[in-house]
């Protein structure tokens, strides 16, 4: 990875936080894209003590703001014109039903729409590095379907009915995308990595912490879960597969509605209308 530049979202914690100290001790200049500044500062200060000689770097994005979104990818594309890897990583499940700044349903937004934006919005950067995209999905995806005529929930919301979605929606975008940048030489996957213990269960009463303290007692380690983001990151099959979604390091089948191309296209629109890509 040596001379390569490698975005990642929520990078500060988790998964993320461990593929941004992998793959910054293979040599690659990681740039991590987080909420916020403190939590970014100590996660590289952390990786720089395992990695002394880690190039690192931050960028502010909030993916529940379309203005932010915009703001980190017009700052990115300024100072790192060719972007070799994109990892979508950061992901929410929210117990209630909260809206954005824009009013969407949180999840959707943070796990769907501002990955959806940002990625388009990098698009020039990747392709001048013949990039990849990776993109965090969940073996949850299967619990899900969209909801074409309420994607923001906004009658019978439930955390799992949400999270699903989001997931389902980040196979079907890449699905879409992979056929989009083909040409270009960009290739984009997604993967499950597994149940893992992370932070995107909300912690903000006990109610939500004790779910979150019984619910980790069956949930992996972030360094288990990071393993395939990293192997789709550097190494060869993440540069030859497309549109394809992995779990433990192999190709795995989704579930039928992720492999439906018409939805793909119409989810593609749909996202494109909401986010105002032209």
């Amino acid at each position: 990875m040596q001379g390569k530049t490698v975005l990642i979202t929520g990078a500060n914690s988790g998964i993320g936080k461990v593929a941004a100290s992998a793959l910054a001790g293979m040599g690659a200049t990681v740039v991590l894209a987080c909420r916020r500044p403190d939590a970014a500062q100590q996660a590289m200060a952390d990786i720089r003590r395992e990695h002394p000689q880690a190039q690192l770097d931050f960028v502010a994005i909030d993916l529940a703001s379309l203005a932010s979104v915009r703001r980190a990818a017009a700052e990115v594309m300024a100072k790192y014109p060719v972007v070799d890897v994109l990892i979508n990583n950061a992901g929410l499940a929210n117990m209630q039903r909260q809206t954005s700044e824009d009013g969407f349903e949180m999840t959707f937004a943070v796990n769907h729409l501002g990955p959806f934006l940002f990625t388009n919005l990098l698009l020039p950067a990747l392709r001048a590095g013949k990039g990849r995209v990776v993109t965090v999905a969940s073996g949850a995806h299967k619990a899900g379907r969209m909801h074409w005529a309420d994607l923001q929930l906004s009658r019978g919301y439930f955390v799992l009915r949400s999270y699903a979605q989001s997931k389902l929606a980040n196979i079907l975008f890449t699905k879409a995308l992979a056929a989009r940048v083909e040409a270009d030489g960009i290739h984009a996957n997604c993967l499950h990595p597994g149940a893992v213990s992370t932070s995107i269960w909300p912690e903000r009463n006990w109610v939500e912490k004790a779910f979150s303290k019984v619910l980790r007692l069956f949930l992996i380690s972030a360094e288990k879960g990071a393993r395939t983001s990293i192997w789709l990151a550097s190494g060869d099959v993440g540069g030859k597969a497309s549109g394809s979604y992995f779990e433990n390091c192999r190709e795995k089948t989704p579930s039928r509605a992720a492999r439906d191309s018409q939805a793909a296209e119409k989810l593609w629109e749909i996202s494109a209308n909401l986010t105002g890509l032209k």
